[in-house]
């Protein structure tokens, strides 16, 4: 009876033993679509506490589901966003290779036909050649190019002083704004020089804007008074022309 008891607790054991590991397995066998959103949240989780913040208030954080459409929506979304800039780069890039085969006049003459060749306009053609010289010329790592040319080209603008000051504040990033971009363009000067405070008058730097518009203007009238001595010199080539017409009608 005792080895019938000890055969039977030792069947029983294994039973235990069996239903643990199938219990065991029960739990590791786990929601695909929760795994999913583990990985998508682990590669940024940066967005994970956007998105908490964004609808902070609201259920939506709770909502497993929703976080992962958000996740994989923003994840088509910043390949699409990448395949973009790649497809401008290329674009600006077949200009300046096809620019170096044509002679000046040849590609003045595609420049003015642009549109009858190519989906975009000239001004939209050179905005994409100065994208892709920057970014090939060390300006604007490709990864920090946006994926709207519109922004990368604002990004060529700045001077090398507003270039430093953007770097200095983390705008030369692929998610950067135009906005952002063309604000700093307006809060610093083309020679880095930040605007002072609200409030202040910076005389020394006034005095300077003076002087160099009052040069400019120096320089305009003397430009407009050559002007005017040159048309007078053909008005009065022209006059005894002008008056025998004017003879010849009468």
């Amino acid at each position: 009876m005792s080895s019938a008891v000890g055969k039977r607790s030792k069947a029983a054991l294994k039973a235990f033993l069996a239903a643990e590991e199938d219990s065991a397995t029960e739990v590791a066998v786990v929601d695909p679509r929760a795994v999913e959103l583990r990985s998508l949240g682990a590669e940024d989780p940066a967005t994970l506490q956007a998105i908490r913040e964004v609808f902070a208030g609201t259920s939506l954080p709770d909502d497993q589901e929703k976080v992962r459409r958000i996740l994989r929506t923003r994840s088509e979304i910043q390949k699409e966003w990448g395949d973009a800039r790649d497809s401008f780069l290329a674009i600006g890039r077949a200009l300046i290779s096809l620019e170096s085969e044509l002679t000046k006049a040849e590609f003045a003459r595609l420049r003015h036909g642009t549109e009858r060749l190519f989906p975009f306009s000239d001004a939209t053609a050179t905005q994409l050649r100065q994208i892709a010289r920057a970014v090939d010329g060390g300006r604007i790592p490709v990864t920090a190019c946006p994926g709207s040319y519109g922004t990368a080209y604002q990004i060529t603008l700045l001077t090398e002083p507003q270039l430093r000051v953007a770097r200095e504040r983390g705008l030369i990033r692929a998610d950067v704004t135009r906005r952002e971009i063309m604000q700093l363009r307006r809060e610093v000067a083309a020679d880095g020089a930040e605007p002072p405070p609200p409030g202040r008058l910076d005389r020394a730097r006034l005095r300077e804007e003076r002087a160099r518009l009052g040069e400019r203007r120096t320089r305009l009238a003397e430009e407009l008074a050559m002007v005017d001595r040159r048309i007078a010199q053909i008005d009065e080539l022209l006059s005894p022309v002008i008056d025998g017409e004017a003879e010849t009608v009468g």
